[in-house]
């Protein structure tokens, strides 16, 4: 069987995944596009949704994920045109997903056992997140912490921006006030990345063995209960720009974490 009818119900349940962030919240899932990032999210221990939809073009050119798929889920055949009517890229590949919410809340057993953190508030670009998360993949950050009013985590664009990473890297989420005091009491030392008086230069500053680093908007910085409470401010030396975009600064800060640990 296949479906060729942009008005089936599970094709429109499945759109309202890509399309709204509070569905996503109501079902507990969220849409996931392509073949790579299929593989990531079967391999990572991902619990999937029911149904996979898949064009016949996709079967025959990726045979193996399409192997993966068919032990997790059951395979709906898809038309190119309601294929189309359901992929938030320019060229899909074919390959359409539900996968179960991955977020965890921050508790004390969690903080315990870990030792480096980025934080994001109030970060309102869906890109932006997804690089972060990547770059704290990469550089094995204990976990992402999201705080106040970020985009959403689960939206197509930082699924696709985190590339598999979302999988992989633990995402907590917390009030901002609350975050910090239980990193307090779990011995962490919390940084606010921003220019200030008593900002340390990154480079020069000696992180203790239990660091996390609050990563502020886009265009705002870190608001003020961050400042309030964190123990330090980092500052990341540059010669010419005035800034630099926020996923960029994470990643370099990520870096540095890194290589203050191995």
């Amino acid at each position: 069987m296949e479906i060729t009818s942009k008005q089936n119900t599970y094709i429109k349940e499945y759109r309202k995944l890509v399309e709204q962030r509070k569905y996503r919240r109501q079902s507990g899932f969220f849409a996931c596009e392509g073949a790579k990032l299929a593989a990531e999210a079967i391999n990572s221990g991902c619990e999937l949704g029911e149904l996979a939809f898949v064009t016949a073009n996709a079967a025959q050119k990726y045979p193996d994920v399409i192997n993966l798929l068919s032990e997790k889920c059951r395979i709906v055949t898809v038309s190119d045109e309601v294929a189309d009517s359901i992929s938030d890229t320019k060229s899909p590949q074919g390959i359409f997903i539900t996968v179960r919410h991955l977020d965890k809340i921050l508790n004390l057993s969690t903080i315990d056992s870990s030792r480096q953190f980025i934080i994001l508030e109030n970060l309102q670009d869906m890109g932006n997140i997804g690089t972060i998360i990547r770059s704290c993949d990469a550089f094995s950050i204990d976990g992402v912490i999201i705080v106040g009013e970020c985009a959403d985590v689960f939206a197509p664009k930082t699924v696709r921006s985190a590339m598999g990473s979302l999988f992989r890297l633990p995402i907590y989420f917390s009030d901002t006030e609350q975050a910090i005091t239980l990193l307090h009491e779990g011995g962490f030392t919390v940084y606010s990345a921003e220019l200030s008086d008593r900002s340390v230069r990154l480079g020069d500053e000696q992180f203790p063995d239990k660091t996390a680093v609050v990563i502020g908007n886009e265009g705002n910085g870190v608001t003020d209960t961050v400042k309030r409470l964190s123990d330090k401010s980092l500052f990341i030396p540059i010669d010419s720009a005035e800034s630099l975009n926020a996923s960029v600064a994470a990643s370099v800060i990520a870096w540095e974490l890194h290589r203050s640990r191995v």
